[in-house]
């Protein structure tokens, strides 16, 4: 695992083609049409450096994901799949939602769409669902942050 600010090093940085499309039934609100040219690294540190944000926040987001997953197979009998289509936006809603509960200064939806590369009405519309897919429950206590 790499540090936020830390460069990544060759044995990380192998090609893998990239994944076919996710079947019709799985798409949701946060599927992009194509993958993201920026990887998953490159896009937490953009994050990170335009929108600074406690680390409880980034941290959170396992825990959201996770009981994403979970709320989604009860009410569906299918896992909440997270892939290489949806990663990048369920990221930056997910630390938009997240810093917005756990920092008492935040920014606007409309600077997290620039730096997610979003429309300000789409992130407005993720951040609805977001909410939706965790039962509206975005708390977390510490205990539960402490087991990630």
């Amino acid at each position: 695992m790499l540090a936020l600010g830390s460069t990544p090093t060759s044995s990380s940085n192998h090609f893998h083609p990239p994944p076919p499309p996710p079947n019709p039934e799985d798409y949701t609100r946060f599927h992009a049409r194509s993958i993201p040219t920026i990887d998953i690294y490159s896009y937490l540190v953009r994050i990170h450096k335009y929108c600074p944000a406690a680390n409880e926040c980034f941290l959170s987001l396992l825990v959201y994901f996770d009981r994403m997953s979970k709320i989604a197979f009860c009410r569906t009998s299918r896992p909440f799949t997270i892939d290489s289509y949806n990663i990048h936006r369920l990221i930056i809603t997910g630390v938009m939602v997240a810093s917005k509960f756990f920092s008492d200064v935040f920014y606007t939806n409309t600077r997290y769409a620039k730096v997610g590369g979003l429309p300000t009405s789409e992130l407005n519309n993720l951040e609805l669902e977001f909410l939706a897919l965790n039962d509206f429950n975005i708390s977390v206590p510490t205990s539960e942050l402490q087991r990630y």
